[in-house]
């Protein structure tokens, strides 16, 4: 039997697409540390985030060099804004301390929000996200990507006694 290599790039390609939307239907977990509660990015995005969009970006460079033609460096100038901006929109680590709301980026600066400074836990993107919104004019964001959002939810409902507004 002979397998056609375009079958085996377009099934690959679709089992790739399918963990990465899949995976966002995952519930993942929360982590207890001595900081408090950690609400990390999903795994499955994590790893599609630093594994797979850097390989094909690199999948796209090889491609483009192997055409025997030289390729402008403008080229590559695009390749590393694109790496670098999807770094700055990764999911920051959200750590519940006892007192206050933490969102830690790699490349963005750390958001605080002091229990006592949270005005409103707001549901976002249809659902899909929680915003608390402190009155120090810091958002910080459970969205999606991030791990146990009913336990996030739960969380700071008891510790803000403020209650999600729809």
């Amino acid at each position: 039997m002979h397998l056609d290599p375009t079958l085996i790039r377009a099934v690959a390609l679709g089992l790739l697409l399918v963990l990465i939307f899949g995976s966002r239907l995952t519930k993942g977990s929360v982590r207890q540390t001595p900081d408090g509660l950690v609400f990390g990015t999903k795994p499955v995005i994590l790893w599609t985030r630093i594994i797979a969009v850097p390989g094909f970006l690199f999948a796209v460079v090889l491609v483009a060099m192997s055409r025997g033609s030289q390729v402008p460096w403008i080229f590559y100038a695009i390749v590393a804004v694109a790496i670098a901006f999807l770094l700055y929109q990764m999911p920051g680590t959200i750590i519940l301390t006892p007192t206050a709301v933490t969102q830690k980026f790699w490349l963005q600066p750390t958001r605080v929000i002091q229990y006592n400074e949270v005005m409103a836990l707001q549901s976002a993107q249809a659902g899909r996200a929680i915003r608390v919104l402190g009155d120090n004019r810091v958002k910080i964001t459970h969205s999606m990507n991030h791990c146990a959002s009913a336990e996030f939810q739960q969380e700071l409902e008891h510790r803000t006694s403020k209650r999600l507004i729809t």
